[in-house]
């Protein structure tokens, strides 16, 4: 799961609404977006994914990108890596370097049509430079459930994830997940994406997280 979704300091609801061309075949998994969808690479194949989010919170700003790239092991198994470059901005300076890096697996374990599922699990690696991720003696376990409804043209993803952050006492340790989004496909060149996503609020001085 993507540091910048954790990172916020209040539940977010996010509506987003894009619209993009794509041009890959249909072995191969949707257009990046944040809800997982259940689609794999296929034996051998490789994807690269090149992400990046900003957000602003009480005068600080932050830049991450995050490039991911996937490769097929088996047809209904994936295994991903994650790496992460962050950029923050507030009173007391910039601070630049690298962020933490997932590994992850994705494996699709059942599908009849019109849906199928999946789980996304991993860990996080302290990978990350000075005070831009995890404490470098801690791992954060993550794992996602997926599910994907393909009604043609319309696609439905919905995703419950949970993530553990060990070692820090300021942040909340179980941090919870939810999201969907819905696609049309128009002539298998255009699609319309609405996605919506809910996230716990890792900070345990801000109140009560939604999920707790």
């Amino acid at each position: 799961m993507a540091r910048n979704i954790l990172s916020s300091r209040k539940v977010r609801w996010a509506l987003l609404i894009t619209i993009f061309a794509i041009a890959a075949a249909t072995a191969f998994a949707a257009h990046p977006k944040l809800t997982e969808d259940t689609g794999t690479q296929g034996r051998g194949n490789l994807e690269l994914e090149l992400g990046y989010a900003r957000s602003r919170a009480a005068g600080d700003h932050s830049f991450q990108f995050q490039p991911q790239l996937s490769f097929g092991a088996t047809p209904t198994l994936d295994l991903i890596i994650q790496p992460s470059w962050i950029v923050e901005h507030s009173s007391a300076g910039t601070e630049r370097g690298l962020g933490d890096t997932n590994l992850d697996a994705k494996w699709r374990f059942f599908g009849r049509e019109p849906w199928s599922l999946g789980v996304r699990a991993g860990v996080s690696l302290p990978t990350a430079r000075d005070d831009l991720g995890l404490h470098h003696d801690r791992i954060s376990p993550h794992v996602t459930l997926v599910a994907t409804g393909d009604f043609t043209p319309f696609t439905i993803d919905a995703n419950l994830g949970y993530t553990r952050v060990p070692g820090d006492v300021s942040q909340r340790g179980g941090l919870y997940h939810v999201s969907t989004a819905v696609t049309v496909e128009s002539q298998q060149r255009l699609s319309f994406v609405v996605e919506t996503a809910l996230d716990s609020n890792p900070d345990r001085a801000a109140g009560k997280s939604f999920f707790q």
